[in-house]
């Protein structure tokens, strides 16, 4: 390799995780956000948010361990708090789009963005924020434990 030339067969990466593991995580976020849904569908007949959220946040912390177990270097506790952090900035990057049309469809024809929109906005952005927060500290610690458990 010459010094100061990218090797072209090099992954792109992302907080030096490749850029395929965060594709790996977002399947994991549909897959388990799909079996949160019928678990709670099926099961607990409750309707609550936290079903889903809480298997995508699992099945995300576990397809990132089973990458990181065969990393080369193996992936540590604070790679793997920095891949949890990443994860969540790039979902709630996705999340933009979407509470954007949600205000844009909250407020009422020809009065544009009155101030009870833009405080349901801005709860809205909150609210999405401390999700992200929680979801970054649970899939995190449970990646760090899962890895933990798979160390030689």
């Amino acid at each position: 390799m010459i010094p100061g030339v990218e090797d072209e067969d090099a992954p792109f990466t992302i907080a030096t995780v490749p850029l395929a593991v965060y594709g790996a995580m977002f399947g994991a976020t549909v897959a388990g956000q799909l079996l949160g849904i019928a678990l709670d569908a099926l099961v607990l007949h409750a309707r609550w948010l936290w079903v889903p959220a809480a298997g995508s946040v699992v099945l995300e912390a576990i397809v990132a361990a089973r990458w990181g177990a065969r990393a080369t270097p193996p992936l540590g506790a604070g790679r793997a708090w920095r891949l949890s952090a990443c994860y969540s900035l790039l979902l709630g990057g996705l999340s933009l789009p979407l509470l954007g049309w949600a205000a844009a469809a909250r407020a009422a024809p020809g009065r544009g963005l009155t101030p009870e929109v833009l405080g349901s906005i801005a709860w809205s952005l909150g609210a999405v924020a401390a999700a992200l927060l929680a979801a970054t500290l649970a899939r995190g610690a449970l990646l760090v434990a899962l890895l933990r458990r798979t160390a030689p």
